[in-house]
C-alpha cells in the first residue's frame, strides 16, 4: 500500500496525491493529543462542513458510525482549529497553495483601465 500520510519535517510539508489518515496519525502530525484531534474532527463532522471517508473501514460509537480514515479536506479543517507549531506550518503551506498573488494583480488592472474610460 502506498504512503497516504502527510509529513511535516524540518518545516517542509509533503502531501501525497491521495491522503488517508487516522485520528492518531492526524494528532501525531500536528503534535497534539489524540483526544483533542478527535474532538475537533467530531465537531467538524457534526457541523457538516466536511465528512470522513466512509468507503473504507468504519467504527461504531454508540449509535453513530465514524470513518477510520480522513482525507485532505478534514485535515485542512482540523489545521485551522488547532494551535500547534506543526499546524501553523501546515496552514502556511495550504495558504501558499491556495492564494495566488498574480490573480489579484490580474483582476485589479482591468478595473483600473475601465475607470479611465
Amino acid at each position: 500500500m502506498e504512503n497516504r500520510i502527510i509529513r511535516i519535517e524540518n518545516g517542509v510539508v509533503s502531501v501525497p496525491d491521495r491522503v488517508e489518515m487516522s485520528i492518531a496519525e492526524i494528532a501525531d502530525m500536528f503534535g497534539i493529543y489524540y483526544r483533542t484531534a478527535k474532538q475537533h474532527i467530531r465537531s467538524i463532522e457534526k457541523s457538516g462542513v466536511v465528512d470522513g471517508d466512509y468507503t473504507t473501514s468504519c467504527s461504531v460509537e454508540g449509535l453513530t458510525i465514524h470513518p477510520d480514515y480522513y482525507e485532505l479536506e478534514m485535515i485542512i479543517a482540523v489545521a485551522f482549529r488547532v494551535q500547534s507549531a506543526k499546524a501553523e506550518i501546515f496552514r502556511r503551506h495550504i495558504m501558499r497553495k491556495v492564494v495566488r498573488h498574480d490573480v489579484v494583480a490580474t483582476l485589479i488592472l482591468p478595473l483600473q483601465n475601465s475607470m479611465f474610460n
